[in-house]
């Protein structure tokens, strides 16, 4: 991995994340796919979306992205009128109730190989300046961002207090103890997509583990990494 990383935060009134197997789903995952961060960042830098070229710039092994939650996770469901056949919208509405994630805040750690795109990404972001609207999932849910600042990793293992959300294969054991006594709500995220080539299929899955309420959560990993960052000194884990 580079040992560069860019920090943002990215957040939003809604979002909806599907599950990626699916064309439509009522229900939405609380932590974005990492294909979804490509797409982001993807706008931000205008990247070609004509047949997901944009992929190409993130093929397996040249980018690896952290995600942490700010905000705690709150799921409200919403009745969202969809068109199932083409025609006039005032004729051809189907009402369908939608999960949304509420208020999402998430903490975005970004490193690549491609030196002159981190570049590009980091102007960008201290200029606010985005080419195409990013957005949290849905066309509607639309995101903002906000640069954090620019930190230096190095390679670590063992028992940790972990930042960001976790890959589930990335783990030799979990503290339950600390998880108890720190009121630890751990979710798991199953099918979560790490890879997609641009034909839109996945190429690499894994199970997410994450905190309700974006608390760090102590472990014992194969492999995660020490951000030094604005003068602190944290843990996080990059997939």
């Amino acid at each position: 991995m580079a040992e560069r990383v860019i920090v943002f935060d990215i957040w939003g009134q809604f979002a909806h994340f599907k599950k990626i197997y699916v064309t439509t789903s009522a229900l939405s995952y609380a932590v974005p796919f990492k294909t979804s961060i490509y797409g982001m960042v993807g706008a931000i830098l205008g990247m070609e979306n004509s047949e997901n070229q944009y992929l190409t710039s993130f093929k397996e092994g040249k980018c690896q992205i952290g995600i942490q939650l700010i905000n705690p996770v709150q799921f409200q469901r919403i009745n969202i009128n969809l068109s199932p056949t083409p025609g006039p919208i005032k004729d051809n509405r189907k009402p369908t109730l939608m999960e949304f994630v509420v208020r999402p805040h998430y903490r975005i750690y970004f490193s690549h190989t491609d030196k002159k795109l981190v570049d590009e990404l980091k102007d960008s972001l201290k200029r606010k300046a985005s080419v195409f609207t990013p957005v949290l999932g849905l066309a509607f849910c639309l995101a903002n961002f906000r640069y954090i600042g620019e930190g230096s990793v190095e390679k670590k293992e063992g028992i940790s207090l972990i930042q960001t959300a976790i890959l589930k294969s990335n783990l030799k054991s979990f503290d339950q103890d600390y998880w108890i006594e720190n009121n630890i709500h751990i979710q798991e995220q199953d099918m979560y997509p790490l890879e997609m080539n641009p034909s839109r299929e996945v190429t690499k899955r894994d199970s997410l583990i994450y905190d309700l309420n974006g608390k760090a959560i102590k472990v014992n990993s194969k492999g995660h990494y020490e951000l030094k960052l604005n003068g602190n000194v944290s843990d996080v884990m990059m997939m």
